[in-house]
Order: structure tokens, then C-alpha cells, then sequence
């Protein structure tokens, strides 16, 4: 088959696999993904990896750091699909996007808003826009890219209805409320704990400040300020166990969190050593909605206890000394994926511990992320203040 056709056949396979996990939700946005050649913006790697692996529902890593750190990506296609459906774009629509990354997000959102329409895209590396402004010139896609320090947004396009970040942050910068127009949506993914747990708020602007009208779970590497290094931007304690035997040396266990600095060098050391064993399962008690577990204990749970592992994804707390960890490990093939156990290693402390905050869930009447409430507002010098609230318990 010739690659044109490979790479059509390949995208029809793609879309309706996000659509029938319900990723992807609308006709509009179907089309889009359908029209974009996904690997116009990824070509080394389309060249290296073959067409088949650009079109997994995966993110492909697209540049690194001399320390080897992941500097940027082209995201999954079913975070972006998520988000794209949030935003409710709508022909006309004046969007801007902070991290123009490979510039196949841009190439979405331009037909969403149609020629009529504006997008602006900026992003702190010049390379990477030279590159993204390069492929979405080739494809025909009307789109401004340009290099920039995203924080500051690009007042001379404003105002915007849309504001689309794609790198996560812990700050709302008051440029992005300066130009977004009253009553305008601001869609960014915001880190919640010193886990780097994030959740994705799709923000309006108020007169005083945004306001959560809904909520994603999702992660996004770090947006980074004009030369900070991006490993100084993504250090936080953590543990690692690899294997070395083959190239590469994948972590086989990964614990983060803050919490890991109350813990003594020998703590630590038993930590590790417990989370390398396989565990036990035990049973929450309820079948869970994964995301919105999944973001209630991000928020819930005190920095001192909590802790996320990998390369299998779970979020969970650790007892005092290192004698235990447990973590949930939420699947998310599906939006609407469930949970219903809890992986325990150790002693049963830590297992009681996170089971608390389950039970707390359950009695705030098991809130979804849409129930999370996140303000923003700005003090006097323009610093931002991000505030969540919860449901109260009933009684």
C-alpha cells in the first residue's frame, strides 16, 4: 500500500479506536484527527519507528536534553483528543496555544476554527517553533508560531476565546487572564501536589479571577521559563531501580514524592526494597471511577505520606520508616475506567492509612473531577493563588 494510504487507513484506525473508548466524542473533532497526518510533525520518528508506531495511542518522545531529559513530545492522542473536545471550539474563534511542540495539536485546532478563525502558538524553544511552523506550513494549516517565553502569552493578538496550554504548571501567569476575553476558557494542566500530580481544569474568566467548569485527569511535561535548565525544572525526590542488563536501563520501580525526604537513608533503602517485591492485592471495598479517585487523593492526601510509583502508574502513601507502601494503579484505556483494588506491599500501615482516605471519598458521596471546585485569582503584585475545594463529608 502506498504510504499515503497506509497512513489514511492507519488514521481511520486510530479514530475509531478513540471514539469507541469515548475519547473522542464529536463529529468536528473526529474529522480533524481523520484530515492530519500525525507524522508530517513527527518525521524522523515516523522514519525510524515505521507508520504503524505513529499511530499508536501513545506519546512520542521528540527531543531531549545533553542529560538526557525529556525536553518535548508529541502528546497522546487521547489526552489531546479530551481536551480538544473540552474546549468547545466553534468556527471564528481566536486560539492560543502555549507549547507549539511538533505542531500537530496547532493543526487540529486550525480546522476547528476554520478560516475564519486564528491560532496562535508559542513556544520557548526556537528550534522546536522553527521546526512546528515548518510542517504546518507544508500541510497548508494556517497557524502563528512563534518562539517566546509561553508565560507571558502574545498580547499583540489578544484578545483570545481560547487559552490552550499543553506543558503543566503551578502557577496561572496573569498575562493569560489579561488576554483571554471575559467570559473566555483557559484549558491548562496544573500540578496540585509536589507529587507533580495534575488534574486538567478547563477555566472561565470571571471578573475577579477563573473558575473550574470542568476537569481532566492527565499529565503534561513541565513548561519551562526562558534557559532554565529542564532537569532542574522536573528534580524531585525520588527513588529508582533499574535494570541495566539491556540497553537503555529501564527503572523497574520508581517511587516520587516528597514524602521519601522524611525518611532515613535506611528507610528509604527498605522502601525500595519492599516496593521491588510483586505485593498483594486487596480489595477496596467499592469499584472506583480511576480518575476521580485518582485526583481526589493527588489533593487529599498530606505531602508527607504521599507518593506516585512507576513504570506501572499508581498513586498511594507510605508509612513512617519505610515498612509499607500502598498504591491503587488506575487502568485508563477508558475514560470511564474503574478500580476496585489496592496494591500493598510490607506491613498493612500504609494500606490502612490510604483505605482512609477512601472511605472519606466515599463519604463526600464519591466525587467525580467535574466536582472538584479550583479558583484562580491574583493578588496586588499579579501572583497567582490556586485554591481546590471538595464536596464536605455527610454527615
Amino acid at each position: 500500500m502506498p504510504r499515503t494510504g497506509l497512513s489514511e487507513s492507519l488514521r481511520r484506525q486510530l479514530v475509531q479506536g478513540l471514539a469507541s473508548r469515548g475519547f473522542i466524542r464529536s463529529a468536528r473533532v473526529r474529522d480533524a484527527f481523520l484530515s492530519v497526518p500525525r507524522e508530517l510533525f513527527v518525521g524522523e520518528f515516523a522514519d525510524r519507528e515505521g507508520l504503524p508506531a505513529v499511530y499508536r495511542d501513545e506519546a512520542i518522545l521528540t527531543k531531549r536534553d545533553a542529560q538526557g531529559t525529556a525536553l518535548s513530545s508529541s502528546s497522546q492522542p487521547a489526552i489531546m483528543a479530551l481536551m480538544l473536545e473540552k474546549l468547545g471550539l466553534e468556527k471564528g474563534m481566536r486560539v492560543l496555544e502555549v507549547g507549539a511542540g511538533t505542531g500537530y495539536n496547532a493543526a487540529l485546532l486550525s480546522l476547528l476554527v476554520g478560516p475564519r478563525g486564528r491560532v496562535v502558538s508559542v513556544d520557548i524553544d526556537r528550534d522546536l517553533a522553527r521546526d512546528a511552523r515548518r510542517s504546518l506550513r507544508t500541510g497548508g494549516y494556517r497557524v502563528r508560531v512563534l518562539p517566546g517565553d509561553g508565560r507571558e502569552g502574545v498580547s499583540e493578538f489578544a484578545p483570545y476565546d481560547r487559552i490552550v496550554v499543553t506543558a503543566s504548571s503551578d502557577t496561572v501567569p496573569r498575562a493569560w487572564f489579561e488576554q483571554l476575553q471575559p467570559g473566555g476558557l483557559l484549558e491548562v494542566p496544573l500540578r496540585l501536589s509536589p507529587t507533580g500530580a495534575q488534574a486538567i481544569p478547563l477555566l472561565r474568566k470571571t471578573r475577579d479571577g477563573l473558575r473550574s467548569v470542568a476537569m481532566l485527569c492527565g499529565g503534561f511535561m513541565p513548561l519551562r521559563p526562558q534557559g532554565e535548565d529542564a532537569a532542574a525544572v522536573l528534580k524531585q525526590p525520588m527513588l529508582v531501580a533499574s535494570d541495566a542488563t539491556s540497553d537503555g536501563g529501564a527503572p523497574v520501580q520508581q517511587l516520587s514524592g516528597e514524602a521519601l525526604r522524611t525518611l532515613s537513608p535506611r528507610a528509604r533503602r527498605r522502601l525500595l526494597s519492599i516496593a521491588l517485591t510483586e505485593g498483594r492485592r486487596r480489595p477496596l471495598g467499592l469499584r472506583a471511577s480511576s480518575s476521580a479517585l485518582t485526583l481526589f487523593l493527588s489533593v487529599r492526601v498530606p505531602t508527607r505520606q504521599l507518593v506516585t510509583t512507576a513504570p506501572r502508574y499508581g498513586i498511594g502513601v507510605i508509612a513512617r520508616a519505610g515498612t509499607s507502601l500502598a498504591a491503587i494503579e488506575p487502568p485508563f484505556a477508558r475514560p470511564r475506567s474503574t478500580v476496585s483494588s489496592v496494591r500493598v506491599f510490607g506491613s498493612e500501615d500504609a494500606e490502612e492509612l490510604l483505605l482512609g482516605h477512601v472511605r472519606d471519598w466515599e463519604r463526600r458521596g464519591r466525587p467525580s473531577e467535574d466536582d472538584l471546585e479550583l479558583t484562580v485569582t491574583f493578588d496586588a503584585g499579579g501572583e497567582s493563588h490556586v485554591r481546590t475545594r471538595w464536596p464536605r463529608p455527610f454527615i
